[in-house]
């Protein structure tokens, strides 16, 4: 395990992007509301959203998989706190990587870079974006090294078990997966505390 007492610069630092760097949950809310042509109240509770959408799995699955397609996945707004975090750990010489799992079409991919970029600017290494759904682990396992920051329980254990040091970002529909003295992740509301550890 990496000793961040002895390494604060260049460390690598790898980031999830849906509901952790971009608000993907509030454009597909906003989809689907659209499609649905009614208003979709509230967020999610769990990773299955059927409940929440009023829909059945696999609707919730295509439609999941519709909106990461459309042309408004290219517009996803920041999530709270990220633009002003992240341009603070690129400016003490930290190397930011984004491993997504949203689609590994070309136009999908060539939407997501064009959005991070418009938000971030050039600041990331890579951006490699896996198939909607896939397990991230041969990558974490690729990788150099450093910090790994998720909102899905089961991707930031893969970090850890590859090596890194896994943090959980909180959302509405991951609440159920923290335990008080995770040895596996640490919990964190957004990246401020990733700063502070780094300073």
């Amino acid at each position: 395990m990496i000793d961040f007492h002895r390494l604060n610069r260049n460390l690598h630092i790898i980031l999830d992007c849906d509901d952790v760097l971009l608000d993907w949950l509030d454009g597909f809310k906003n989809f689907v509301s659209a499609v649905e042509c009614r208003p979709i109240e509230g967020l999610p509770s769990s990773w299955d959203m059927s409940t929440w959408l009023g829909l059945t799995p696999s609707a919730s699955r295509e439609m999941i998989a519709q909106f990461n397609h459309s042309s408004r996945f290219a517009s996803l707004k920041a999530c709270p706190n990220v633009v002003e975090n992240l341009t603070i750990l690129k400016d003490m010489g930290h190397r930011l990587t984004v491993l997504t799992s949203c689609s590994d079409s070309a136009v999908v991919v060539a939407r997501r870079k064009i959005n991070l970029e418009q938000i971030f600017g050039d600041i990331f290494e890579q951006v490699i974006c896996l198939p909607l759904g896939e397990s991230k682990k041969k990558w974490l396992g690729i990788l150099e090294r450093g910090l790994w920051i998720e909102d899905n329980y089961g991707h930031a254990v893969s970090g850890h078990d590859c090596g890194h040091k896994s943090f959980m970002v909180r959302r509405s529909h991951n609440r159920s997966h923290e335990k008080p003295g995770d040895p596996l992740v640490t919990w964190i509301d957004d990246l401020r505390p990733i700063v502070s550890l780094l300073s």
